[in-house]
């Protein structure tokens, strides 16, 4: 029976109180401690570890916590970077916005500041709306990374740098210079698993629908697929995993993942609280689909998905005459 690697993530952001009203991340520390640890709590239920992409400034904070789920089966070893949100304001950017020499100093600071909380080195990276650019890949292997969660195929989200039209999507070695292409970098990417049945059309970051068809694409407008998130006001996740799991078997996937991911903004440990809810529905669905398609649903992390990315042969495309 082929294995499908079920990969439950959380992006651990700093309180909002410290970097603005709007954006995602808890009200406090402790309120934030204790959604994270509901949020393995949850996993743990159906025997899936949680893959945590950690902001630097959380660890400094919250670096015990973070050790007890590592003794729990968790990885702990990501990064998260939004670079606005970082050290003294002075990246007003997000992470595809930034130029290669900028990039690296950015997730250089990040590192050492991650490591001043952690006592080691982080090892897999996610940024921040996954907003990327062609530069990030090379810069990211260069300063030590291993792998991460850095693409959204499908997305288009001019005004966050965040183009991910035509993307890989299921794992494999990044390109040096070409984001969108499997390449033979020694990092391995675990793109967000979609469902590319229906394109949706958002406006900004409150994900409020509009119709496709009279849609006017502009620097605000978000063109996307439904994902396993369980932050949506509405979504039919018994569908949506049963097609991406459809998708990735139609594909031959070499190495079959459905991944999840969230923040630390939602208490996951209220039964009556929607996104609590959608969390424990998603991960049921996940299960159903897997079983209903003849597969076996593994809880598997990062760090499992990229040692199996990592032992491929080269799968880069070749030169073609056109």
């Amino acid at each position: 029976m082929d294995k499908l690697h079920v990969v439950i993530t959380m992006d651990v952001e700093p309180p909002t109180p410290d970097t603005h009203p709007t954006a995602t991340g808890p009200q406090s520390w402790a309120e934030g401690e204790k959604f994270i640890r509901g949020y393995a709590e949850r996993a743990g239920e159906f025997g899936f570890p949680v893959t945590f992409f950690i902001h630097p400034e959380v660890t400094v904070e919250q670096s015990g916590l973070f050790e007890e789920l590592k003794g729990r089966g968790c990885c702990v070893e990501g990064l998260h970077l939004h670079p606005w949100k970082f050290g003294d304001g002075k990246y007003k950017a997000h992470f595809g916005g930034l130029g290669e020499r900028e990039m690296r100093a950015a997730v250089s600071e990040a590192i050492a500041m991650w490591q001043s909380g952690m006592g080691r080195r982080p090892l897999y990276f996610r940024p921040g709306t996954f907003s990327g650019n062609d530069f990030m890949y090379q810069v990211l292997t260069d300063l030590g990374f291993r792998g991460g969660s850095c693409s959204a195929p499908g997305r288009i989200w001019p005004r966050l740098n965040a183009i991910w039209t035509g993307a890989a999507p299921d794992p494999h070695r990044a390109h040096p210079i070409f984001r969108q292409l499997v390449g033979s970098l020694p990092f391995a990417n675990m793109p967000i698993a979609v469902d590319f049945s229906e394109t949706r059309v958002s406006v900004g970051a409150q994900w409020r629908d509009v119709d496709p068809a009279t849609a006017s694409l502009d620097a605000n407008t978000v063109v996307s697929h439904w994902d396993m998130r369980p932050d949506w006001q509405s979504a039919d996740y018994d569908r949506i995993a049963a097609n991406i799991v459809s998708q990735t078997r139609e594909r031959g996937a070499t190495i079959p993942v459905i991944n999840l991911l969230t923040h630390n903004d939602n208490d996951f440990t209220d039964p009556d609280d929607r996104v609590c809810r959608n969390f424990v529905r998603a991960m049921q669905a996940m299960t159903d689909a897997a079983k209903a398609a003849g597969m076996e649903p593994v809880g598997s992390t990062i760090e499992t998905v990229v040692d199996l990315v990592l032992a491929e042969p080269d799968r880069s495309l070749e030169f073609v005459y056109t």
